[in-house]
């Protein structure tokens, strides 16, 4: 037995290593952003041939235009949602790419993600919401003693990431409560009392999801059809009313601001 255990082993490089990542080897049309290891093919992908290019899902080519493909990779990221907004906020003026993930690094200290923020921005870049400028790799210098002319690379390079106006555009909209608006105060207006303890007890203090479920069965509403504590934490999650931060939800500032509108629905009805 230990003879076939030796045999098998002697198959495998000393130096191998079942983790590693190798981009040399890695397939591109096994790429997707749903994939944790897609930061590997930065920018090997960009400077691929188009026909070898695996096409993405949330394009302006197959969603119809800029802002649909923002917002549709908005709506099916939940969980990356703020810190995808936050970014294309960053880079309205521009934001060199080490700045940017120092800043999604902190931002996202207490809900961390399995993508990097190079992944981040390549999935709004391929939605239309953000655009990338290389900066030159090289100056131009000469030598006047030797009279010639010569590149001289740079040590350092930090392409720059910039907004476009239909990102900006859907930033605005969706921060302004736009899709709160829509979702919990018009299809699910039914439940608005239930919205208006759920948010009402979080901005009072930060909750659990189970005190959540506690406080939601107790409604009549929700038992037909069933909803779930859950079910309101996600789409005031969705809508940007509401996070995850230091293990409990939290009321964000649209939360907070949406707070007296649904108060006021809640009287009327």
């Amino acid at each position: 037995m230990a003879n076939d255990v030796n045999e098998m082993w002697d198959g495998f490089d000393d130096d191998f290593d079942p983790l590693a990542v190798d981009d040399e080897v890695i397939d591109q049309e096994d790429m997707d952003d749903d994939n944790p290891l897609d930061t590997v093919d930065y920018p090997t992908m960009r400077t691929m041939p188009s026909e070898m290019r695996r096409e993405s899902v949330y394009t302006p080519e197959r969603m119809g235009g800029a802002e649909n493909a923002i917002r549709s990779l908005l709506d099916h990221n939940p969980g990356r949602r703020a810190v995808l907004l936050s970014i294309v906020g960053w880079c309205a003026e521009g934001c060199p790419t080490s700045e940017l993930t120092r800043r999604v690094d902190e931002l996202q200290r207490d809900n961390r993600s399995v993508y990097a923020p190079t992944t981040l921005c390549r999935m709004l870049e391929r939605a239309g919401a953000l655009e990338l400028e290389m900066p030159e790799v090289a100056d131009a210098c000469e030598d006047a003693a030797e009279g010639v002319e010569y590149l001289e690379i740079k040590e350092r390079v930090d392409p720059v990431w910039r907004a476009t106006a239909a990102g900006l555009d859907v930033r605005e909209s969706l921060t302004q409560g736009a899709a709160f608006r829509e979702l919990v105060l018009g299809r699910d207006a039914k439940y608005v009392e239930v919205y208006r303890a759920v948010m009402e007890t979080v901005a009072a203090e930060p909750r659990s999801k189970a005190y959540i479920d506690a406080l939601v069965d107790a409604f009549p509403v929700v038992q037909s059809p069933r909803r779930f504590g859950g079910h309101f934490i996600d789409l005031l999650e969705r809508t940007d009313a509401l996070e995850w931060k230091d293990r409990a939800w939290r009321l964000t500032d649209l939360g907070r601001s949406m707070l007296p509108v649904v108060q006021a629905m809640g009287k009327e009805d």
